[in-house]
């Protein structure tokens, strides 16, 4: 069993949704929320581990979507605003990634038109939809998965599989703070700012005293930075997928340095089939598979790297 620590959902989220939508919003829950969705023209839904909920003028949750709160261009503009703290061009290269992330960890997709320049997209305009992917701390959501990733006073380098919102980012937080609870030194290279939530230099989260953040640092520099000037046992990253990323994942285990990370994936079976990742798993002596079936962070499979045919 574990806890939930919702305070850091509801005070951050609510500060950044426009105040036209917010009204409504003080008499929700937050407990068992992962998503908050503004879609132009159609009414605002939140996703909750059984199912999805529309929100009605009276400020309370329901099944049905007639009569529900209809998000408008101003609000996502104003939320554009409250997102990028009035300086929009100022996260301009996060933006053209389709994403901000906020205080608290949230992060925010975005879609809607992409400005191309030179190739690649500089930028996203005339925005139609934001998705909240909400961000909170589950103390012991780990616990389990620790018993197998912890053994004889050993790490074993453990790559975790799951789809979006099934709770990698948050079982990779408390599996840092269970190591460093028990005295290893453990860095995180947190590219995207959502898995410690940095905030004026400091976690939001509970990491665990012997774990250093390094924040905004694309994945594949800040691990061989770290490797290099922070004496870690253990570096934690989230959401590995490029060729750069595997080959310093590789560096760093040379070492002798542990890696935990993640991957997006239904199962083994389909990372396994994706080039460059299928040679990428002899890295790992630990590969667990989440699912959302019986709740967010459900532990389909863990098996063993070197029962692997790779």
């Amino acid at each position: 069993m574990y806890t939930v620590n919702n305070n850091v959902t509801e005070k951050g989220i609510l500060n950044y949704m426009p105040s036209g939508l917010r009204k409504y919003m003080y008499k929700i829950n937050f407990d068992e929320a992962y998503e908050i969705h503004m879609g132009l023209g159609k009414p605002l839904y939140f996703c909750y581990s059984d199912g999805k909920y529309f929100l009605n003028p009276a400020g309370v949750l329901t099944r049905v979507p007639k009569g529900a709160v209809k998000v408008t261009k101003n609000h996502i503009e104003e939320a554009m605003e409250l997102a990028s703290k009035s300086s929009v061009y100022a996260r301009k290269h996060t933006i053209a990634e389709g994403f901000i992330t906020i205080d608290g960890g949230h992060r925010i997709g975005i879609c809607g038109t992409g400005v191309i320049k030179n190739g690649q997209v500089d930028f996203i305009k005339d925005i139609s939809a934001l998705n909240y992917r909400l961000s909170c701390e589950c103390i012991g959501a780990a616990e389990e998965l620790s018993k197998s990733v912890i053994q004889n006073d050993d790490v074993k380098n453990t790559l975790i599989i799951s789809p979006p919102g099934a709770g990698k980012t948050t079982m990779l937080r408390d599996i840092s703070r269970i190591i460093s609870q028990n005295g290893r030194r453990v860095c995180i290279v947190d590219e995207r700012s959502e898995l410690a939530a940095v905030s004026g230099g400091a976690s939001q989260f509970n990491l665990g005293i012997f774990t250093d953040v390094m924040d905004g640092v694309k994945k594949s520099d800040g691990m061989l930075m770290v490797l290099r000037s922070m004496s870690p046992e253990v570096i934690i990253t989230d959401e590995i997928g490029k060729y750069e990323d595997i080959a310093a994942i590789e560096s760093i285990i040379n070492s002798g340095v542990k890696i935990i990370t993640s991957i997006h994936g239904l199962n083994l079976e389909q990372v396994q089939k994706r080039k460059n990742f299928s040679e990428c798993l002899k890295f790992f002596e630990l590969i667990c598979t989440l699912s959302k079936r019986n709740g967010v962070g459900t532990i389909e499979k863990i098996c063993k790297g070197e029962d692997l045919n790779v």
